[in-house]
């Protein structure tokens, strides 16, 4: 048996565990499979196609001293695979949204904190938490344990090891990783998984010895600017919108 809020709006050809609690103000869209006891919340707007797991929480009351019952919505896309009792949090602030993308793979114990911002094609390893208002990027991987604290930016394609403690701003296409996490490099492997052909490579490469040996961040900018390529602009607008700072370059790469 199911309980299913009078005022949830549900597609018929979504199905749904026993024992799954469904509060008044959901809308969930077509052919989800929503498994037992999970626990989707008011605000709650679920896309098409996504796989929750059993125990999951959607859309639960921030774990922040700032909220105050106002209204405001949890937003998760398409054919997201949400795995065993992780959380997601709706947002802080009436009207607020946290906003999860398409086509990511959440697993086990995640808990994912209010007001966040992610992308799509995500993969977040069992047992991380991270913090609220962080935003990541598109194809990034996090890996299991990891922690990330609140307003903390990952960029697209970027892969932060297990066990680590993110602190500060990582930039695309980068490998971070330890307590606190520190940079190794270029997330290589990950790249050549998504097809980057060696010369792009090679490119992101430069870039980031441009920004990693400079110390300077107005001669790093300045240097930035003058590249005018895709990946330049691309880092160069990360750099400008960090609230963190920039993640530290680990010590055996100098």
């Amino acid at each position: 048996m199911q309980i299913i809020g009078n005022g949830a709006r549900v597609d018929p050809t979504t199905r749904i565990g026993p024992f799954t609690i469904i509060e008044d103000g959901v809308e969930i869209g077509p052919e989800n499979i929503i498994g037992p006891n999970v626990i989707i919340k008011k605000g709650t707007i679920l896309g098409r196609g996504n796989v929750i797991s059993a125990g999951a929480q959607l859309g639960v009351e921030p774990q922040d001293y700032h909220f105050q019952g106002e209204p405001s919505c949890c937003i998760i896309g398409d054919n997201n695979i949400i795995r065993e009792y992780a959380t997601i949090s709706r947002a802080t602030g009436k009207g607020e949204k946290t906003l999860i993308g398409d086509n990511n793979f959440i697993m086990t114990y995640v808990h994912i904190a209010h007001n966040i911002r992610m992308g799509s094609n995500i993969t977040i390893a069992s047992g991380t938490q991270i913090g609220g208002y962080v935003e990541i990027d598109d194809f990034a991987t996090i890996g299991g344990l990891a922690g990330i604290h609140q307003f903390c930016h990952i960029g697209k394609y970027a892969m932060l090891g297990a066990k680590s403690y993110l602190n500060r701003d990582l930039l695309p296409y980068l490998l971070a990783s330890g307590n606190r996490a520190c940079v190794y490099g270029i997330n290589t492997k990950g790249l050549l998984l998504h097809n980057f052909d060696w010369t792009t490579i090679d490119e992101i490469k430069r870039l980031f010895k441009i920004i990693y040996h400079n110390s300077n961040p107005d001669i790093r900018m300045e240097l930035l600017k003058n590249e005018k390529t895709v990946y330049a602009t691309e880092f160069l607008n990360f750099i400008k919108g960090m609230k963190r700072g920039l993640c530290h370059l680990c010590p055996v790469y100098h």
